[in-house]
């Protein structure tokens, strides 16, 4: 990448950041093209040459938090933690992409957007399949109890999804208090531990 091009991606990195703090703050449909230009210290003409509407720009800000739920969802799995400390990141990372979706994409605008809905069930299901393996290695190491059924599990993340996407203010509570996002894995890991 020559210089011209890293100084482009740059400021599109700017924008899409500034645009993803913005819209967590004040909510996307409050957030203005000349707002999100001025906290990453460019044009609003370098907005439309890059993504042309607000709209897009929220595409692409979807496309970028599911590819690094994913890239951060790889780490984990990847990493040589226990299975306890894996339950609690991947918990962790399922309540921040969750943050953010409501902030940027409620689900008033999802059921109209079936790209949005798509990307954001792409996501889910990855992560669910992640939790599933690592009950499978639990269960294999002796850790878990074997009568707990994968269907069982299922049915309790879906409680899960269903209580952050009915309510918006949930991730706020858990940034409100961050042990949160450690006990509530710990209450899944007891429920299901020998």
């Amino acid at each position: 990448m020559n210089g011209f091009e890293r100084r482009r991606q740059q400021k599109k990195d700017s924008i899409l950041k500034a645009a993803k703090e913005l819209f967590n703050q004040y909510g996307y449909n409050k957030v203005t093209i000349a707002e999100i230009a001025q906290k990453a210290s460019v044009s609003q003409v370098s907005i439309y040459n890059f993504f042309r509407s607000k709209e897009n720009l929220k595409q692409v800000l979807l496309k970028k938090l599911v590819n690094d739920c994913f890239i951060g969802l790889k780490q984990i799995m990847g990493s040589q933690v226990s299975i306890k400390l894996k339950f609690e990141k991947i918990f962790s990372l399922k309540i921040n992409l969750f943050k953010d979706l409501i902030n940027h994409y409620h689900p008033k605008y999802i059921e109209h957007d079936i790209h949005e809905e798509k990307a954001v069930e792409e996501i889910n299901k990855k992560i669910e399949s992640r939790v599933y393996d690592l009950v499978d290695d639990g269960k294999k190491q002796g850790l878990l109890d074997n009568s707990v059924s994968t269907q069982a599990i299922g049915i309790f993340l879906e409680i899960i999804q269903y209580y952050f996407s009915s309510n918006p203010n949930a991730a706020a509570r858990f940034e409100e208090n961050p042990e949160l996002k450690k006990e509530l894995p710990a209450l899944f890991l007891k429920a299901i531990a020998k």
